[in-house]
């Protein structure tokens, strides 16, 4: 049996206020879909990382319709932005209109990502030619339909499924009670992969790949679209990840890795188990690796044990430098934020915080409370500005305020930034402007800096504490 695996290239999405930015990582929920099948045996795989390999949607069309599969599965987005997906459909429905103009049709047309999982029914109505809509984490779902179209089973009778029968009306199968843990899924196979093509931003020359050590996160950020990867944590065994990180190491020449977690600390001793066996591995000095995590109670000897075992920068969902926000939103206080980036940069670990702008409760002065403090710690504000996501907390707050009607995409990206705040258009265009020059301003001086031999923002977390209960905030 033929399946051809799509991953459309996906374009810089950006109207209004809203902003998603596209990264060439490896699609790893696909790739990992693929390692199951070759398990399995009696499968031929067509893997189109269209994407990476700088495919339009004609091209892709016509590849798979060259291989001529009797399932095409095709993913609306890649693993690294499941919990905040492109806020637009446009690009999803320009491949099928490709793939119909070519005049081949699959026996069966899967499309998984959080789309489907969002919005099944506007999926099946916008795309005729998906006969199967599969709902939440992609992995389970995808073994359980693939394996019953494999037996020659009827897979409209799977859990996580939204179908359309011949009368054209729609059924929502019920959610799987009981998924797949992450520790039973194969690993990735990245041999389909075009290995040598994908690369972090930071690093475009450096050979990349982004991993996962679990998945899942039980805190209640009101903003991030959890559907696809649910509240509770699924590892992968300490063994299973230094295995993976082994293999691109050595098959690959993979030096830099992202590992693509929720809150990568969550376990703390698991965290600890991967950190000391890519120790014991040998495998530390052969790469730098990043993570994303929460911070909250973190301990100074985790951080430093993960440097030691290669990690040179975290993540952390800040989200704002103003803290009145901070009390909003419950997350760190910008004082322990600044001890912990204060205690990176003295082990040489950076620790690096997310921006959102125009959070519930933001106004123009948090606003540029938080601009100025990121400037101050040598951080340009990006054009992240909050979207609030359907199926989130603040989506369903919104819509019973009657912010949002909460049926459709054009209105959550119209509303990017002002839902839930003290900000109109003018604000927030006015913060704008002066994060732009302040960026401008930046540029200058990391220049100077650098001519120097300096790094402009390092030891800012020193006086920041020193200035702590006194207005940051000041006119450029």
């Amino acid at each position: 049996m033929r399946i051809s695996i799509v991953n459309p290239t996906i374009p810089v999405f950006q109207r209004g206020y809203a902003f998603r930015k596209t990264r060439r990582w490896q699609p790893l929920s696909t790739a990992i879909v693929a390692g199951w099948l070759e398990d399995q045996g009696g499968w031929e795989i067509q893997l189109l990382d269209a994407h990476v390999l700088d495919m339009d949607d004609a091209e892709t069309a016509r590849q798979v319709a060259d291989f001529a599969p009797d399932v095409l599965y095709y993913s609306s987005e890649r693993t690294d932005a499941w919990e905040l997906p492109i806020p637009d459909l446009a690009y999803v429905e320009g491949f099928f209109a490709a793939l119909a103009a070519t005049g081949y049709e699959p026996r069966w047309t899967l499309l998984e990502g959080p789309h489907g999982s969002i919005v099944p029914a506007d999926m099946l109505k916008r795309l005729p030619a998906v006969d199967l809509a599969l709902r939440g984490e992609t992995e389970p779902v995808s073994i359980a339909v693939l394996g019953a179209i494999a037996r020659g089973e009827d897979p409209t009778g799977v859990n996580s499924v939204s179908w359309r029968r011949d009368d054209g009306t729609l059924v929502h199968n019920p959610d799987e009670p009981d998924p797949l843990k992450y520790a039973d899924f194969p690993s990735p196979a990245w041999h389909l992969l075009p290995m040598d093509r994908y690369f972090d931003g930071a690093a475009p020359d450096t050979p990349f790949a982004m991993l996962e050590t679990s998945r899942g996160c039980p805190m209640p950020c009101g903003y991030c679209y959890k559907q696809m990867f649910g509240d509770r944590q699924s590892k992968r065994e300490p063994e299973q990840v230094l295995d993976e990180v082994q293999e691109v190491v050595e098959k690959y020449g993979v030096r830099r890795i992202m590992f693509q977690v929720q809150i990568f600390t969550l376990d703390r001793k698991h965290t600890q188990a991967v950190c000391e066996g890519l120790i014991a591995r040998g495998l530390a000095p052969k790469i730098e690796w990043r993570c994303q995590t929460r911070l909250n109670g973190m301990k100074n000897e985790l951080l430093k044990l993960m440097h030691e075992a290669g990690c040179v920068e975290i993540y952390t969902g800040l989200e704002t430098g103003s803290e009145t926000m901070q009390a909003e939103i419950s997350k760190l206080t910008l004082e322990e934020f600044l001890q912990f980036r204060r205690y990176g940069e003295s082990i040489g670990l950076k620790i690096s915080p997310n921006m959102i702008l125009g959070l519930p409760g933001e106004t123009e002065q948090t606003a540029l409370e938080s601009v100025m403090f990121y400037h101050r710690l040598g951080i340009p504000m990006s054009p992240n500005v909050n979207i609030t996501y359907p199926m989130t907390r603040y989506y369903e707050q919104a819509v019973e305020r009657g912010e949002l009607k909460g049926d459709n995409w054009d209105e959550v990206v119209d509303a990017a930034g002002l839902v839930g705040t003290h900000m109109d258009k003018p604000t927030i265009d006015r913060v704008r402007a002066r994060a732009g020059r302040l960026n401008r301003w930046l540029r200058i001086k990391k220049k100077v800096w650098g001519l120097a031999g300096k790094e402009y923002g390092r030891g800012a977390a020193d006086k920041l504490l020193a200035l702590k209960g006194r207005t940051i905030v000041h006119k450029i």
